[in-house]
C-alpha cells in the first residue's frame, strides 16, 4: 500500500515541476521593450541584408515563444531569451 502512494506522489511531484517549470525558467522581457523592425535593423551591424535579419527573427521569435517585437539583435540565446 505504500509503494503506490509513493509513486502517485512522485508522478504528482513531477507533473507539478513539468508544467511550472517553464514559467519558473523563462526570464523576464521586461528590459527589452517592444522595437519596431526599422529599430532592430538600426541595432545591427553595418551593412547586414535586411530582409534576412527580419526573417531570422520571425524564426527565433516563433521557436523560443517570444513576442517578435521583443526580439533584438543583441540579446543571447540562453540569458535574454530563455533558450
Amino acid at each position: 500500500m505504500l509503494v503506490p502512494m509513493i509513486a502517485v506522489t512522485l508522478i504528482v511531484i513531477g507533473l507539478a515541476l513539468f508544467c511550472y517549470w517553464p514559467a519558473v525558467q523563462r526570464p523576464t522581457l521586461d528590459k527589452w521593450p517592444p522595437i519596431s523592425d526599422d529599430e532592430f535593423i538600426a541595432r545591427c551591424s553595418p551593412g547586414v541584408d535586411r530582409q534576412r535579419a527580419l526573417k531570422v527573427r520571425r524564426i527565433v521569435s516563433e521557436q523560443l515563444g517570444v513576442d517578435y517585437d521583443r526580439v533584438y539583435p543583441e540579446q543571447r540565446f540562453v540569458e535574454d531569451l530563455g533558450a
